[in-house]
């Protein structure tokens, strides 16, 4: 089956499109029942699952009560798991069937959100299952809590464009469908919050077509969001104890593939030669790098750098850090700003930084 008349969008504008339009209908008062399930199709690591999270916390902020993601894996179920397993009555007379785990409901108030990831690869007699749970919110005599959502997801076929599913376009028709891709600026914004290592981020800001691999066919081993996710988590754990980037070549490799770790690996080595941060946030200004490459890593160094310290970095240490950026060529001046004014954690602090305000006046002259 194409994906015929759903555009593609970033992960980062798809959780947008599915927040606002639970809040609307919430504020509506659309009975949570009424609200129609939601399908994202996607290449595999794109960040389905994330953005399903990512929602789940911008409605906790927003409608001010917990909203709880329910992930069910339908892959790994068996049918009993959404429906139950069959017992005798007490009077011996009927089949009651045992509850689920996936049911739960803490009487606390919350919002849930069920996720069945995979929807179109699991078992016809699992998936017929599921298709009740996503359209009715019950299956058999079990029912979700009244304040559910239904997310569902389903991968492209190995090494393809084409989704393969056994639903029929009337039970297509019941979903809103969002077509998710991967999207460098989507990735950044929500890298920088994920405090991803800035090796990571330098990296992929100096060359974004490396986000995502761009066939799968012949790859067990291939850059994808969530891979690049798992190579920041091995560097962090590993800070310290290797000088060589080279020397964690097979672990690296082994999540992204050894033609784009080897590459990642070769750019890693000039981290050692960019000027000091902690120099620049303290006013001292370093030199200012000339190469592109490494004027990628001093902005993805900075950024991470304030991203790690919202809490408590101050309007000088700020002021320096925009100081010693208003020395960047404009477009990477661009690239810096841009990335501040993405947190929304020091915006406020930045409207009382001089160098910030007189570079946004100055790009407001401009036009």
């Amino acid at each position: 089956m194409a994906l015929i008349n759903v555009p593609g969008i970033s992960t980062g504008n798809t959780v947008d499109c599915i927040s606002r339009y639970y809040e609307r209908m919430i504020g509506a008062g659309t009975p949570c029942r009424d609200i129609r399930p939601i399908m994202m199709f996607g290449p595999t690591g794109v960040g389905k699952s994330s953005a399903v999270y990512q929602v789940a916390d911008r409605l906790t902020e927003n409608l001010g009560k917990p909203v709880k993601v329910v992930d069910v894996r339908l892959t790994s179920c068996t049918i009993t798991d959404l429906i139950g397993i069959p017992v005798a009555s007490e009077d011996r007379e009927t089949t009651v069937w045992l509850r689920p785990e996936i049911y739960a409901d803490d009487g606390a108030g919350s919002y849930y959100i069920y996720f069945f990831d995979e929807l179109d690869k699991a078992s016809p007699a699992v998936q017929a299952a599921a298709l009740q749970l996503i359209l009715d919110r019950k299956a058999w005599t079990h029912s979700f809590p009244e304040n559910s959502f239904v997310i569902a997801a389903a991968n492209p076929a190995r090494g393809t464009s084409k989704y393969e599913t056994r639903m029929a376009p009337e039970l297509m028709n019941r979903f809103r469908h969002f077509n998710v891709q991967p999207d460098y600026d989507s990735f950044k914004a929500w890298a920088i919050i994920e405090n991803i290592h800035p090796y990571v981020l330098g990296f992929l800001s100096y060359d974004n077509s490396k986000l995502y691999a761009k066939s799968e066919s012949d790859e067990i081993a291939f850059p994808t969001p969530r891979s690049w996710k798992s190579v920041s988590d091995l560097l962090y754990a590993c800070e310290g104890l290797y000088e060589d980037m080279s020397e964690l070549h097979n672990d690296i490799a082994g999540d992204i593939g050894t033609g784009i770790a080897l590459e990642f690996e070769g750019w890693c080595a000039m981290y050692k030669y960019l000027p000091d941060t902690e120099r620049i946030v303290r006013g001292e200004e370093p030199n200012l790098p000339g190469m592109s490459d490494v004027l990628h890593a001093v902005i993805s160094s900075l950024t991470v750098y304030v991203a790690r310290h919202t809490k408590d970095i101050t309007v000088q240490e700020l002021n320096n850090i925009c100081k010693y950026a208003k020395g960047f060529p404009e477009d990477f001046q661009m690239l810096f700003f841009n990335d501040l004014k993405g947190m929304e954690s020091i915006k406020m602090r930045l409207m009382k930084v001089p160098s910030y305000m007189d570079w946004l006046k100055a790009v407001q002259k401009m036009g």
